[in-house]
């Protein structure tokens, strides 16, 4: 099954705008509407009509922003559901506001459990505190390590220019930074006698796929 990761955004009523995201590395991701979440978009390119897709959030119970911005992504997922006939089920990890290391890693382990051998994992990153994209890419980590058969498939930023009069909307393709970590390990693993120049080697092949 296809899977979406993401945390629930804090921001106050009214201070979570509506935005069209401009995708520049992957033409996936383009999406003509308007959304507050990164998230629609990329289920949007990865999504298939008549397809059962899981999106897995972490909400904070505190402060309520989380819980009234979670309707509000509830509503815009039933709009995409409804109108490219995908079958959205939204599930919720609910979890109290700390970024504790302690804490962390609960919700890693939350997150975890809704990871099944076969798994197709996408993930938004735009959301919640600095540690959480790290504590997001473990856990698709996790998956594509312990699981059969699952992938990293894309994960997304999508980023605010407040210098630009209006403000401009950015998707970002940042798969290959998760994928980066995995070729180091196995790097590492295979006790290659220079990993520099291997790993110059895959990052001038990707770069030359990308051009």
């Amino acid at each position: 099954m296809k899977k979406f990761f993401m945390v629930t955004p804090q921001q106050p009523e009214g201070m979570l705008h509506s935005q069209c995201y401009l995708a520049l590395d992957n033409d996936a991701l383009r999406y003509n509407g308007r959304t507050r979440f990164p998230i629609v978009p990329l289920i949007n390119g990865y999504a298939t009509s008549g397809e059962c897709v899981q999106v897995i959030t972490v909400t904070y119970g505190a402060p309520s922003n989380c819980v009234n911005n979670l309707a509000v992504l509830r509503a815009e997922l039933d709009d995409l559901s409804a109108c490219q006939d995908i079958d959205i089920d939204l599930a919720s990890v609910d979890v109290p506001f700390d970024d504790s290391v302690g804490a962390l890693i609960h919700v890693w382990q939350l997150l975890i459990s809704h990871i099944d051998d076969g798994d197709e994992l996408y993930a938004c990153i735009t959301f919640g505190s600095k540690p959480v994209p790290i504590m997001l890419t473990m856990a698709l980590q996790y998956g594509c390590r312990i699981k059969k058969g699952v992938s990293i498939e894309c994960v997304v930023y999508g980023q605010m220019d407040h210098g630009q009069n209006p403000p401009l909307a950015r998707i970002y393709d940042v798969t290959a930074l998760a994928k980066l970590d995995e070729l180091v390990r196995v790097l590492a693993d295979m006790r290659v006698a220079e990993p520099e120049s291997a790993l110059r080697m895959v990052l001038d092949l990707g770069s030359g796929a990308n051009g």
